[in-house]
């Protein structure tokens, strides 16, 4: 990891701390988390906020093992024609 120092306005510094209290972070964590959200954000116009914390979220998950294919079933069956 990089260090870096970065300026920043007073009511951005408290509204970070705000934000990493209620992500349950710490400052560094916070403000690295926040500022992905925004440049993805910037990146992907279509998307809302909810949606890229669902895609980090998922991204998690898929890293960590915690997800399975999902198949889906064809879309011109028709159960009559099931084989029972």
């Amino acid at each position: 990891m990089i260090r870096k120092t970065v300026a920043m306005d007073e009511d951005l510094v408290k509204d970070l701390n705000i934000f990493a209290r209620k992500e349950h972070r710490d400052f560094s964590s916070a403000m690295r988390y926040a500022l992905r959200i925004g440049l993805l954000a910037i990146e992907n116009p279509e998307l809302t906020v909810v949606e890229i914390k669902d895609v980090l979220e998922a991204k998690v998950d898929y890293e960590m093992g915690n997800v399975i294919e999902f198949k889906p079933k064809e879309l011109h069956e028709d159960p009559r024609d099931r084989k029972v």
